[in-house]
């Protein structure tokens, strides 16, 4: 099979769909392509494609929440904004594993573990907070995610004031920085959100190699 058998989207998802194959777990493997790829596209993937495109035509709200029912299994959740600024080397330095976790700890949140992501200029300000892959974990992710949103500090928010960061002076940035009146201490706010299949991009390529990608609703229903 290769990109010559599927000239377009279409063709891609049709094939999946339709697939012929006798063995029970290939036929699940399709199915679960199917619907990953129309979950990512925005599509209706609970309408059978069949030779007409009307499954593409999902309004943008279905089709945000059909990408938000997409997780990364165990859960996760994706904080921004944890650099602290730049050392002597001139590499970028933020805050540790052990440094967030108590951190988490004392907002509450004990039950993940923290990883911070690194690249060539140092600490990325990325930081993955796993929990354990049971309904527990999820609980506990999504309460940590409920957490940074009423403070509009979700994911919109961090869509929002993500273009800040290009700019010099983000240090000063109220969006990105608060200054603690009585000691003038200068405190990175962060921004959190349950991670998605949409957010694998985002995350380290071993994360990437381990994680699964769970439907929300469907897990809830089974358990």
């Amino acid at each position: 099979m290769s990109s010559k058998d599927f000239p377009d989207m279409h063709a891609l998802v049709m094939h999946s769909y339709n697939s012929n194959s006798d063995n029970d777990n290939l036929l699940v493997d399709h199915l679960g392509l199917h619907k990953a790829l129309c979950v990512l596209l925005g599509w209706n993937y609970s309408m059978p494609p069949d030779n007409s495109k009307t499954y593409q035509l999902l309004s943008a709200d279905e089709a945000a929440a059909n990408q938000d029912d997409l997780i990364m299994w165990p859960p996760t959740v994706i904080i921004h904004n944890t650099v602290s600024g730049k050392g002597k080397d001139g590499r970028m330095e933020g805050l540790g594993n052990k440094a967030m976790d108590n951190k988490l700890r004392d907002l509450g949140f004990g039950g993940g573990k923290s990883k911070s992501l690194y690249g060539r200029e140092g600490h990325q300000g990325i930081t993955l907070v796993k929990f354990s892959g049971d309904q527990s974990g999820l609980k506990d992710a999504v309460r940590l995610s409920e957490f940074y949103e009423k403070d509009n500090h979700g994911r919109k928010g961090w869509a929002r004031v993500q273009p800040l960061l290009l700019g010099r002076d983000s240090e000063n940035n109220p969006n990105l920085v608060k200054v603690d009146e009585r000691t003038g201490e200068k405190k990175r706010i962060f921004y959190g959100y349950l991670a998605t299949a949409s957010d694998l991009d985002k995350v380290d390529f071993e994360t990437r190699k381990k994680v699964l990608i769970e439907s929300m609703r469907e897990y809830k229903l089974s358990n």
